[in-house]
């Protein structure tokens, strides 16, 4: 057997193995789900309006945790964040710990409501509340 040969033979080896041990998906097969998941939004103004900001979130449905990162300009500092279902503004999600100082993420957070996000960003929008304006001062639409 010369070179190229074992070479070739090694390789079809390793990739027979590799789909044996599911290490190779089949054409055609969706991509595993990934263990954690980053939406974004830019934070507009809904009652302060010179507020603005930013918004990171990654969730981890096996974890059942949704972590955030909120950044905020030119509004009085917040007391509450949430994530808001869009159609009736319901809270879904209380993000309070990422803008007053304390736990980043929101733990216990059910799996089918981090589903439901993760499928729909766009239904959700995170909202930002201060003591001017308990409504929210800024919020922005969750996308990837």
């Amino acid at each position: 057997m010369d070179t190229t040969t074992r070479t070739c033979a090694a390789g079809l080896a390793l990739l027979a193995t590799a789909s044996l041990t599911g290490l190779v998906a089949p054409a055609g097969a969706a991509p595993a789900e990934r263990a954690t998941q980053r939406l974004s939004t830019t934070l507009r103004p809904s009652g302060d309006v010179d507020g603005s900001g930013t918004a990171t979130l990654t969730l981890n449905k096996a974890r059942r945790t949704v972590c955030a990162t909120i950044t905020w300009r030119n509004i009085e500092a917040p007391d509450a964040a949430h994530i808001h279902r869009a159609s009736d503004g319901g809270i879904v999600v209380d993000l309070h710990g990422s803008v007053t100082g304390g736990p980043r993420c929101a733990t216990g957070v059910p799996k089918r409501t981090i589903a439901r996000i993760l499928a729909h960003p766009r239904r959700y929008y995170v909202n930002v509340h201060n003591p001017t304006y308990p409504a929210g001062a800024i919020q922005g639409t969750l996308h990837r």
